[in-house]
């Protein structure tokens, strides 16, 4: 019928219907442990969550938790894509706080989780602002907290805000503010979280094997880790093994970038240990 849309009606309600039914269907997780790894955006959390995903006792979701359940306003929607802390009203809870309907973003999250691993693992960055109210609300509830230079991930947050989902990418101060206040919200909320381990990415890559075995221990795994490190990693839309990538950050970086980042970041980077450029 000419001036109608059914046909996209009707897709959309097929699509919203075997949802439901799916969610239905799915049985409330029950793991022995929830682990979410949570950091600012670029700081490795994508590249943690493959590498321990491929652990035959841990289930982790196929892509950000923040994407799968309806309980979530993913930040590009917001108009925010890797920049919640412009808004961070909108994205921090803590146990004080009501928050989304915790029955259904479990059911949401364990459609598309293996439920017979003890072990199950979501990484979103802006859980970064929630990490006490998801405490509250997941069962024996660890926290692998990422952080990594300063100077790579503002650059990081920069190029990947563009041209996709913001044309001319966010000015670079923001992206380094982003950087501090998500550590710094961290760093606050880590003193009532009873199991959090910091993660970070320079470690990670340079040395995998001590660092996966730490978090493994962390998690109470028993080693041999039952990861082949040796693997490659598809880390946004590449397949590499794991290494050190923060040295092709800098090199993008001119002297003026590199005071932007210093002048809005400097406390952080000094807290962290990270030598100013």
């Amino acid at each position: 019928m000419k001036g109608t849309d059914w046909r996209r009606v009707l897709r959309r309600v097929a699509a919203d219907v075997h949802r439901e039914l799916r969610v239905t269907l799915t049985p409330a997780p029950r793991p022995e442990k929830w682990v979410f790894l949570v950091g600012c955006y670029n700081s490795g959390t994508q590249l943690g969550m493959h590498v321990l995903g491929s652990h035959p006792d841990i289930s982790a979701l196929p892509e950000e938790g923040q994407f799968l359940t309806d309980q979530f306003t993913p930040d590009f929607q917001l108009g925010l894509p890797r920049m919640w802390v412009l808004r961070e009203d909108l994205f921090r809870l803590t146990e004080a706080d009501e928050g989304p309907d915790t029955a259904r973003l479990k059911k949401e999250w364990g459609a598309r989780l293996d439920l017979s691993k003890p072990i199950l693992l979501e990484k979103s960055p802006p859980n970064a602002a929630r990490t006490r109210w998801l405490q509250r609300h997941f069962e024996n509830a660890h926290f692998l907290a990422f952080v990594r230079n300063g100077y790579a991930v503002a650059e990081g947050i920069r190029r990947k805000a563009m041209p996709k989902h913001r044309r001319g990418g966010w000015p670079l101060e923001l992206c380094a503010r982003q950087w501090a206040r998500c550590n710094e919200v961290l760093l606050e909320d880590a003193e009532y979280l009873e199991r959090v381990l910091w993660v970070r990415y320079e470690d990670l890559t340079d040395r995998p094997g001590a660092e996966i075995g730490r978090i493994l221990r962390f998690l109470g795994i028993p080693e041999p880790t039952g990861i082949d490190l040796k693997s490659s990693w598809s880390v946004h839309e590449r397949e590499e093994p794991i290494r050190n990538m923060n040295q092709e950050s800098f090199d993008r970086l001119s002297s003026e970038d590199i005071a932007s980042i210093t002048g809005e970041a400097r406390p952080m980077l000094e807290r962290f240990g990270y030598p100013l450029l």
